[in-house]
C-alpha cells in the first residue's frame, strides 16, 4: 500500500511538472478562485456550499475553456513570442552598434580629409621643387626601365636565334655522326675498290676542295659545277640536308664519303715549313 502510494505521488508529481498540466492548474486557480475559497472556507455545510458554487460560480467557459487556452497560450504560443521580443531587442541593439560604428567610420573619414588638406597645404607651402625633381626622377627611372626591358626583348631574341643555331648544328652533327665509322673487312674491301675507281674518275679531282669545305662549313665551295655536286650525291659520297624553317641547305659527308675523305687525306702529302719557305722565296 505505502509502495503503492509513493508511486502515485510520483507519477502526479511528473505529470504536475508537463508545462501543459502545470499552466492549466494554475490557471484554473485563477479563473475559479471563488469557487475555490467558497468551497474551503465557507461556514455552510459540504452539501450547501457545494449547491451554493453550482448556482452562482459554475460556468464551463471559466472552469474548462479559459484554463485550456491560458494553458494552450502558454505552452505553444508564449515562446514564440518571447523568441519574437529577444529578435526585437537583439535587432535594436544590432541597429545601435551600426549606427555607433557609422558615427565612428564618419569622424574617421572626416579625420582622414583633415589629414590631407593639412598636408596638401603642407606641400603647397613647401614648395613644388622637391616634387618636380622627383617626378622626373621617376620619369629618368622609367625610360631606363624600358630601354633595359627593350634591351632584355633583343637578348632574349638572339638567345632563341642561338639556341636555335645550336639544335640545327647537333642536328647536323648527329646526322654526320648517327652512323657507325667502323667497317667490317668486307665493306673495306668493296669501300678500298670504289675509291680507286673513284679516284679515278673526273669528280674526284674536285673532291680535296669538296670535302674541306663540307667538313668544316658543312658548304659546297663556290664555282663548282651543280653537275659534280648531283654526281657526289648519286655516288653516296655526300649528302645534302634541307633546313626548310631557315630556307638553308647543308652538306654532309656520309658513312662512304668520311671513309674516302679519310684515306684521301692520309695519302696527301704535308710540305714541312721550310719546305714552304723556300717555296715562297722563289721568283716565280
Amino acid at each position: 500500500m505505502k509502495e503503492f502510494i509513493n508511486n502515485l505521488f510520483q507519477t502526479s508529481s511528473e505529470r504536475i511538472k508537463n508545462p501543459l498540466i502545470y499552466s492549466f492548474i494554475f490557471s484554473s486557480f485563477f479563473f475559479n478562485w471563488k469557487t475555490i475559497l467558497t468551497l474551503l472556507f465557507s461556514s455552510k455545510n459540504i452539501e450547501d456550499r457545494i449547491e451554493y458554487v453550482s448556482i452562482c460560480y459554475i460556468d464551463t467557459d471559466k472552469s474548462l475553456y479559459y484554463p485550456l487556452y491560458f494553458s494552450l497560450f502558454y505552452v505553444i504560443v508564449l515562446p514564440y513570442l518571447m523568441w519574437l521580443f529577444e529578435k526585437i531587442v537583439e535587432k535594436a541593439k544590432t541597429g545601435r552598434k551600426e549606427n555607433l560604428y557609422s558615427e565612428q567610420i564618419l569622424e574617421f573619414k572626416g579625420k582622414k580629409m583633415i589629414a590631407k588638406a593639412e598636408r596638401e597645404y603642407e606641400e603647397e607651402k613647401a614648395g613644388n621643387v622637391e616634387l618636380s625633381d622627383l617626378n622626373n626622377r621617376i620619369l629618368e627611372l622609367q625610360t631606363e626601365n624600358d630601354d633595359r626591358k627593350k634591351q632584355v626583348d633583343v637578348l632574349k631574341i638572339d638567345l632563341n636565334e642561338l639556341r636555335k643555331e645550336k639544335n640545327k648544328l647537333e642536328q647536323f652533327i648527329s646526322l654526320d655522326t648517327n652512323e657507325s665509322n667502323e667497317f667490317t673487312d668486307s665493306e673495306k674491301k668493296e669501300l678500298e675498290v670504289e675509291y680507286n675507281e673513284f679516284i679515278k674518275t673526273e669528280s674526284s679531282t674536285y673532291f680535296e676542295n669538296i670535302g674541306s669545305e663540307i667538313s668544316q662549313f658543312k658548304s659546297i665551295p663556290k664555282g663548282i659545277d651543280v653537275i659534280i655536286i648531283e654526281k657526289l650525291i648519286y655516288s653516296g659520297i655526300i649528302k645534302r640536308v634541307d633546313d626548310e624553317e631557315n630556307n638553308r641547305v647543308y652538306y654532309i659527308l656520309t658513312r662512304k664519303g668520311r671513309y674516302f675523305w679519310k684515306k684521301y687525306v692520309l695519302s696527301k702529302n704535308v710540305l714541312t715549313k721550310e719546305e714552304v719557305d723556300k717555296r715562297d722565296e722563289l721568283p716565280f
